[in-house]
């Protein structure tokens, strides 16, 4: 059982979508508007967030991106025009995953418990199916695949899950160059070739993140990205 928010300012769709997670034992909280989406995050702190796009008082994108200022919590986004261009935003700020109106409330309960397992597997040893348990060690950077922790310079990373698939694919092949067509399809599931910018924004996330060993993650022109690090004896 999760708590899950949703920030819908329509207020029959907001509590049909509370009505159906509460099919899988899920508590829901309900904000109409983006200040008072943000008020609930900060103070009951939800296991996932259902966030419309457009909101009477900000863009739900707005709202995502500061939940990931200091947040790694699951992100559906829900926008009622379905362009490319506008899903590719979507994910460049940190949504997880996204739904175009109208759709299928069976289909919206099957992606939240996705994203619910994902995060499990973040915290919870040995569940990841994809994974050895083979920990991996680059001297100053640490990934634990039973604990699905990484650490650097001893200091352990705050990652969303995708941003942990990521990091995990270069670590395990440190020099092999991933391709943005190849990274979006192994890690989103998705093969439209618009949505590069999407690998551009998580890569420049990660680095961020990787300082201040950001070189660690090179880009190859015209190509894609690759892991460079000596391996340390362990």
């Amino acid at each position: 059982m999760a708590t899950i928010l949703i920030v819908e300012d329509e207020s029959d769709l907001s509590h049909l979508i509370a009505r159906h997670l509460h099919l899988d034992m899920h508590d829901t909280l309900i904000a109409s508007d983006g200040q008072a989406g943000m008020e609930l995050w900060q103070k009951k702190q939800p296991d996932l967030v259902i966030l419309d796009w457009n909101l009477p008082d900000m863009e739900g994108v707005e709202l995502c991106r500061k939940m990931r200022e200091s947040s790694v919590v699951p992100v559906i986004m829900l926008t009622a025009r379905g362009h490319e261009m506008e899903r590719i935003w979507g994910l460049d700020v940190g949504a997880d995953d996204y739904m175009t109106k109208p759709f299928s409330m069976g289909e919206l309960r099957a992606r939240v418990r996705s994203l619910l397992r994902r995060m499990a597997m973040m915290h919870q040893p040995g569940t990841s199916p994809i994974h050895t348990l083979q920990k991996l060690d680059y001297g100053f950077i640490q990934l634990d695949p039973e604990k699905r922790e990484v650490s650097i310079d001893q200091r352990l990373l705050d990652l969303t899950p995708k941003e942990y698939e990521l990091l995990y694919l270069f670590l395990k092949h440190p020099g092999r160059v991933f391709s943005r067509k190849y990274l979006l399809e192994k890690v989103w599931d998705i093969t439209y070739e618009g949505f590069d910018r999407t690998v551009d924004t998580h890569i420049s996330r990660l680095r961020s993140k990787l300082k201040p060993h950001s070189a660690s993650l090179q880009t190859v022109w015209g190509t894609g990205y690759k892991f460079v690090a000596e391996k340390t004896d362990s």
